[in-house]
């Protein structure tokens, strides 16, 4: 019987082990610690498993990173834009108009007071549409934030709930839709107006620090669960083990745990069965030359670009590339269904020459294709009805599903590493 077993070696499941310091042990499925908190390295090119920017409010995680990495990091300030009507603007979209079309700005700047002068409804948006045609406007709306949140998420945010974006998406008051209008920003605004990160060796540093604090005896890697019997509290695992646990913390994707669970209710399967995910397939591309784009990261709203966002890490810390080169992701959002390989990276090199982001084929050194199977959770209708019928079933059988996509949220990885901290806390107080 195993006093706590932890399933998943990512942020929240290394972070809920970091903060046990006793008796658990940790399971893995891949051969290294991480998830998708890695960096690959290439002829001196690093890449992250695309943007990974560390943005930190909380004391005791700051606290945390500080004593993981000790004067390891470096503090960034957001270079980020929209690419747009062809030309580039500062994010966020609707304080930052700045340099488009003046048609489309006075569009912006009318439907904005429209919408801020209009009665308020009394009843909450239900929609993430009618929250942004609300708050901002139907100029804003058309421009960027209907057409980009339906390529990242590959749903219309007609058919998606506003639960995600209360922090993740600034909400401008007039002044400041003026003054993006008539002149470039004299300041960040947003919850990732700064960052940091790694000095060397990219956001992979971290969890190798982190995995490091974690004592070797405890954490087991190529080892992952194949059934678990909840109300047994006992798990088989891929090498064949049984074990029995007492406290189970589990940081592997919602849909997946459910799964596992030989004995959950059909009602917890069929809940399970409704939640929807997004895939992210993404290029990294070594440069033999700097990026065409000082920006950390873009923005692609409008359809003739295939990806929704291109970012270059040697931007923001330059030891992510050799002297002189740059790195970069860019990110396609998907279920499952994608043009054939050489036609999909054809479109995506087209669209990177015609933003600048790449002046020549010649300049790619090399290019990898990638894959993450569990990316951006979608908040539909179904959503709040199915997590809530899966997370009562399992707080009445003792299993916290922390992290990401054991949360099934939207979230950032300084939330992930205070999941586990909470996770562990709350181990802790029940002993």
């Amino acid at each position: 019987m195993r006093e706590t077993v932890v399933l998943g070696a990512g942020p929240a499941g290394m972070s809920a082990a970091y903060h046990l310091k006793g008796k658990y042990e940790l399971f893995e499925r891949a051969e290294a610690p991480g998830g998708l908190m890695i960096t690959h390295e290439r002829e001196g090119y690093h890449f992250d498993v695309t943007g990974h920017w560390l943005h930190l409010r909380d004391r005791g995680i700051q606290r945390m990173v500080e004593r993981l990495l000790p004067g390891g990091m470096v503090r960034v300030t957001r270079d980020s834009r929209i690419f747009s009507k062809n030309v580039y603007t500062l994010y966020p979209f609707q304080t930052n108009t700045y340099g488009l079309p003046l048609d489309v700005v006075k569009e912006i700047i009318t439907e904005y007071v429209k919408a801020a002068c209009a009665p308020k409804p009394k009843t909450p948006a239900r929609t993430f549409e009618e929250w942004v045609l609300r708050e901002m406007g139907e100029g804003i709306a058309r421009h960027f934030m209907i057409p980009y949140n339906e390529k990242l998420w590959c749903t219309h945010p007609r058919e998606m709930t506003p639960l995600w974006c209360q922090i993740y998406v600034p909400k401008p008051d007039l002044e400041q839709i003026l003054d993006g209008a008539l002149r470039k920003p004299e300041e960040n605004i947003g919850y990732n107006a700064s960052f940091i990160y790694p000095k060397t060796g990219g956001i992979g540093t971290l969890s190798k620090a982190l995995a490091a604090k974690l004592p070797a005896g405890r954490v087991h890697y190529n080892l992952h669960p194949t059934s678990i019997h909840v109300k047994k509290r006992a798990m088989t695992l891929s090498d064949g083990q049984e074990i029995g646990y007492r406290n189970l913390v589990s940081s592997l994707p919602l849909p997946e745990l459910v799964k596992l669970a030989a004995d959950a209710p059909a009602t917890v399967r069929r809940a399970a069965s409704k939640l929807v995910h997004n895939q992210v397939y993404y290029y990294n591309i070594a440069l033999e030359k700097p990026a065409g784009t000082p920006a950390h990261w873009v923005y692609f709203p409008e359809k003739p670009f295939v990806f929704y966002r291109a970012g270059s890490y040697s931007n923001a810390v330059a030891s992510m590339a050799p002297k002189d080169k740059s790195c970069l992701y860019v990110e396609i959002s998907h279920r499952g269904t994608l043009p054939k390989a050489a036609a999909l990276w054809k479109q995506t090199l087209s669209g990177l020459k015609a933003c600048g982001i790449i002046e020549r084929n010649a300049d790619v050194r090399f290019h990898e294709a990638r894959n993450i199977e569990y990316a951006y959770v979608v908040f539909d209708h179904n959503y709040e009805k199915s997590t809530r019928a899966i997370f009562a079933w399992l707080e009445k059988n003792g299993i916290q599903s922390i992290g990401r996509y054991g949360r099934w949220t939207y979230n950032s990885m300084e939330t992930a590493l205070i999941d586990g901290r909470e996770a562990a806390k709350k181990i802790r107080a029940e002993r």
